[in-house]
């Protein structure tokens, strides 16, 4: 694969759209060097850099520099019979799967996405709808090969170097630059899944059908209407999927036909005229939904391929980006368990009351992890979403800024890929001095010049 050249001279470095920052796209571990190298020498921050879906300011460095790991793509090593693979940083979920899904193994953690980094996955910790069972992305990671800020370079093991490799995955870029990885993967029998909606008219429902599913389903997600108020409020359905273990050769990967091209083509026209009607129009979609989900079931139902039932196909994020030009704002948060319930009330009857509606909510069942900066607990999390908009942001921050703090006064968690709006004072508070202490002192440690920032670490992180 043709690779674009190291670039280490900063007057060649190309301007991020996003954030004004210097962006370097090194290809391997010396050109990342070199790109510390040149940083340093001009007193600029750096922050590694994946595909780019972290929702907030977690890989973005303004006013510094941003090294984009995605040419450090190589898949170094395969065990077919292990299921163990090493790559580097740049490596996709969907790469990686390219070459597993044959041999019959797959990501057993995995986002709503597979265009995902192995390193961005590592660096967020991200977690799927398996957590409660599977734990995060890093518990699943054999060992981590680092280059720290200084030059040094180590391989980190779960069991040898405990402290610094459960410092190190979720690190969110801070303490090193991950070079490559060997990762677990998952046995998926058929590579299908027995997929099942189960309606639920409330909240409680949704709790009750997440007890009576953990045991036997694989994977677990709510989805909760955002519009519906009163005694209907969380209403929505569960979709429930166990693995299909039979010992057969998996279907092949799907590639993007015909069908899958005129469907990610309509969104366009579609997504502009929905735009005009956006909020009517998800309101009645969610009427739709739900009603769909309890006059459409299928109690026994129905095989479908595991990856059209974990991720979002293509069109969706078309979708998404032509729908919400001006952007989306993300609220997750994860409660211990005996506190869930309630804390998602007084959440969701909150934003309704200050007039933000969530367009659409997800809950996911979680376990707590042995990772420094972990931010699962023994219980749920609850993903709202809501359109931003100029003329919105500012009374939608006051009432987000409010739910934080109803959360984390319940011992809830944010999760700081998705975070945006935590103060220092409130992420300590969330996770505990000792936490952030400890963290600070292995950066210390690791990087003594404080070379590694982004602007999340200058918000949560550097005293103000």
């Amino acid at each position: 694969m043709m690779q674009p050249p190291v670039r280490t001279d900063l007057t060649n470095w190309s301007k991020s759209a996003h954030s004004s920052c210097l962006v370097c796209r090194p290809d391997d571990i010396a050109g990342v060097t070199k790109a510390l190298t040149a940083a340093r020498a001009r007193g600029l921050s750096v922050i590694p850099h994946g595909a780019g879906h972290s929702y907030t300011d977690a890989a973005m460095n303004t006013d510094g520099v941003v090294i984009d790991l995605r040419s450090m793509c190589r898949i170094l090593s395969w065990d077919a019979a292990l299921g163990i693979m090493r790559v580097e940083p740049g490596v996709t979920l969907q790469e990686m799967m390219q070459v597993s899904w044959k041999d019959g193994w797959w990501p057993a953690v995995s986002p709503s996405t597979p265009h995902v980094t192995v390193g961005g996955c590592a660096a967020m910790n991200v977690n799927g709808k398996n957590a409660w069972k599977c734990g995060p992305f890093g518990d699943h990671i054999r060992a981590l090969d680092v280059l720290l800020a200084t030059g040094e370079r180590y391989t980190l093991l779960p069991e040898r170097d405990a402290q610094l490799f459960h410092a190190f995955v979720g690190s969110l870029g801070l303490l090193g630059i991950i070079t490559s990885m060997t990762i677990q993967l998952q046995r998926i029998g058929s590579g299908q899944a027995v997929v099942r909606r189960r309606p639920a008219a409330s909240l409680a429902e949704i709790f009750t059908i997440f007890a009576e599913e953990q045991q036997t389903s694989d994977f677990l997600e709510a989805w909760l209407d955002g519009f519906a108020g009163g005694q209907r409020l969380g209403r929505g359905y569960v979709t429930c999927a166990t693995v299909d273990t039979a010992d057969e050769v998996p279907h092949s990967l799907s590639t993007p036909g015909i069908l899958d091209q005129l469907e990610t083509a309509l969104v366009v026209p579609v997504s502009t005229i929905g735009r005009l009607a956006l909020l009517p129009g998800v309101r009645l979609a969610n009427r739709i939904n739900y009603s769909w989900s309890r006059w459409g079931r299928n109690p026994q139902g129905r095989l479908r391929g595991l990856l059209p039932s974990t991720y979002w196909p293509s069109a969706a994020f078309a979708g998404y980006h032509m729908l919400f030009t001006e952007g989306v704002e993300t609220f997750q948060a994860f409660v211990p368990g005996q506190d869930a319930r309630e804390v998602f009330e007084q959440v969701l009857r909150y934003s309704q009351q200050q007039g933000q509606m969530p367009l659409w909510c997800i809950i996911k069942q979680h376990r707590r992890d042995p990772f420094l900066l972990s931010y699962q607990v023994d219980g749920f999390s609850l993903e709202l979403n809501y359109r931003g908009t100029h003329q919105t942001m500012q009374p939608l921050e006051r009432t987000l800024r409010q739910m934080i703090a109803m959360v984390i006064e319940a011992g809830g968690r944010f999760y700081l890929a998705k975070d945006h709006f935590q103060t220092q004072a409130q992420y300590r508070q969330s996770v505990g001095d000792a936490v952030v202490d400890t963290f600070l002192r292995l950066k210390q440690q690791c990087d003594p010049e404080t070379l590694l920032q982004s602007d999340l670490y200058r918000r949560l992180f550097q005293p103000s």
